[in-house]
């Protein structure tokens, strides 16, 4: 049983965006916690959805009265400001970040709130991530599984000054998180904009926050082979990682354009490398390096490409810079829409 002095109280956060079959499965999964009721609240966060997101969510909360869930509908694209309407309609000392295509084992908070309670000095919490394929994916994606969010820092309890933790399972004490401003922008409109949950940890791990690990906090994340296990699906996250470091260059660290363009030089000069590994791989009929080589240009090259727009585009250059998605505490509550 708990003893309710150490009952945390929790908000589990989750922004959804055209995933109305798989978002009741992992509201399932938390209706579903040995945690007490009354200590964790669900928030919902349709981030501009065009499918039946809404009816779905509705409908489910209407059959779930006895777990506290509610729901928000964000118009204006963009995860960061999903989470920041989110942030600001928590009630409660925990935020608990997951994905809407996650499934959350039933002792889920209850480890969380397990490690928090161990050492009151740490502000966070990382729960272990496993990938759930729907079918059996290809041999060579299993190399790839921490693109699609797996996480792993063995089966013991530990704290750690800058400890990654990966969103579809963070846990933060929602006074830091507002302290230090909330997520980076990730995706708004078409446009990839920042480094998301990276800039979080950045931020966490320069200000020497104490983050700890639950090895038993575990979600799977659920993926579709034929869609997620595909070298455009893997390449694509190669990409997205390789813009954070421009990024923060020019709107975290104002680094000025001689940075960028120092970071450029050297960044086309690892793209030229790895084409060149990758030819040599292919003439020697190593698929495994091959696969390799072209990520890891992806990488590089991606980071030109994304130095040129901020060069050549006044717009994305402000976009950057605007900072609206910086989260502040503000007195008013948010009311559920």
């Amino acid at each position: 049983m708990y003893n309710q002095q150490d009952t945390l109280k929790f908000s589990v956060l989750i922004s959804t965006y055209n995933r109305a079959e798989s978002i009741i499965k992992c509201l399932e999964s938390l209706v579903n916690q040995n945690y007490p009721k009354e200590d964790y609240e669900v928030i919902v966060l349709n981030n501009n959805s065009k499918d039946n997101t809404e009816t779905a969510v509705e409908k489910f909360i209407k059959e779930h009265k006895d777990t506290n869930i509610r729901y928000y509908f964000v118009p204006r694209a963009g995860q960061v400001y999903a989470r920041q309407i989110g942030i600001l309609a928590a009630k409660n000392e925990i935020l608990s970040f997951t994905d809407d295509d996650a499934i959350l084992m039933p002792d889920w908070i209850k480890e969380i709130a397990n490690v928090f309670n161990l050492n009151k000095k740490a502000v966070g919490v990382a729960g272990k991530i496993e990938i759930k394929w729907d079918e059996t994916p290809p041999d060579w994606i299993r190399d790839y599984e921490t693109q699609l969010g797996k996480l792993n820092y063995g089966d013991e309890i530990l704290y750690k000054k800058g400890l990654y933790m990966n969103a579809g399972n963070l846990s933060i004490k929602k006074e830091v998180l507002i302290e230090v401003g909330g997520f980076n922008p990730e995706m708004v409109g078409e446009w990839l904009i920042g480094d998301g949950e990276t800039g979080l940890w950045l931020r966490l791990k320069n200000r020497g926050y104490l983050i700890g690990w639950a090895p038993k906090a575990l979600m799977l994340h659920c993926q579709i082979a034929k869609k997620n296990a595909t070298i455009d699906d893997i390449k694509r996250r190669f990409i997205n990682n390789g813009i954070c470091k421009p990024y923060n260059i020019y709107a975290i660290d104002k680094g000025g354009a001689f940075a960028l363009f120092k970071n450029m030089l050297k960044a086309m000069r690892n793209g030229i490398y790895w084409q060149y590994r990758k030819a040599g791989n292919l003439i020697r009929g190593r698929k495994k390096g091959v696969y390799e080589a072209m990520f890891k240009s992806a990488y590089h090259f991606a980071q030109v490409r994304y130095t040129l727009k901020l060069f050549t585009d006044k717009e994305f250059r402000r976009a950057i810079t605007r900072e609206d998605w910086i989260v502040k505490n503000y007195k008013t509550p948010v009311a559920a829409l």
